[in-house]
Order: structure tokens, then sequence, then C-alpha cells
């Protein structure tokens, strides 16, 4: 006898079409690899309105988007304590956007179920490679992007 799949393995089988939006830093920059150097200030999107992009991806059929909350650049798209490298540092909202929080707010008024990548690698980090230390600062953005 096989092992049945569970609720979310049939859930996540069952969606057709799932958005990856990847927004950051590397959107203002017109490269496709980040440095972890980028300057926070170039980071001001004008009209920024993730209510959109949810209701393009439900126009679409999608029942799952994904944010990347953090790419390998480092930049945080929700004001970490961990780093500056984040919109804390940005102009946009005089430094106290929270895009994470604008992106699964839309989501959830309209019933979309949210993803949030955090990259593992991070080049901003100077603790990046101290297995240890940035094991730790990792664990903390982790715990930010779920309890916030």
């Amino acid at each position: 006898m096989s092992p049945l799949p569970s609720y979310s393995q049939l859930k996540w089988h069952q969606r057709e079409i799932i958005f990856f939006h990847h927004f950051g830093v590397n959107t203002f920059t017109d490269s496709e690899w980040g440095t972890g150097k980028e300057n926070p200030k170039i980071f001001n999107p004008k009209g920024l309105n993730t209510a959109q992009w949810i209701d393009v991806a439900i126009q679409t059929g999608v029942s799952l988007s994904i944010l990347t909350a953090k790419h390998h650049d480092g930049f945080c798209l929700w004001p970490s304590k961990y780093t500056d490298h984040s919109v804390i540092g940005s102009p946009l909202q005089n430094g106290h956007a929270d895009v994470v929080k604008e992106f699964t707010d839309s989501a959830k008024d309209r019933g979309v179920d949210v993803g949030l990548y955090l990259s593992p690698w991070d080049r901003h980090d100077r603790r990046y490679g101290n297995e240890i230390a940035y094991n730790e600062y990792y664990m903390g953005q982790l715990q930010e992007l779920l309890n916030k």
C-alpha cells in the first residue's frame, strides 16, 4: 500500500499557476545579480500597489503568490531589526515601508495564499560564512517574517 498524500500536498499539486514576485533593490539597478553593496536609497518605487499585483494574479487564476522578501543581495523588503540594508534605508514612505506586510495583507484580503522567499545567501551581511553567527542572524530574520 502506498502512502497517501496529505491535504497540503494535494493542494500543492492542484495549483496550476503560481506567481513569483521577484521584486527588490535589483529592480532599480538594471542588473540580474546583486552585490550586496547597493545603496538602499535607490529602492523607491513610485505608486507601489501590491493590491494591483494580487488582483492581476487572481485574474490569471493564481491561488498562491510568492514574494522575494530578501534575495541574495541581502536587501530586505521589510524593516528588519537585524540590518539597515532594507526598506529602513529607503526613501519609500520615509523609511517606514513594509512591502512584505502590504503584500501579505493584499493577498489575505483577496483570499490568495502567500509564500515568502528568504534567501539563505546574503552578500551584504559580513557574518555570511561564519556558520553560527550567520545562522543566528538568518533565524532572527526568519522569525521576523513568520511572526509579523
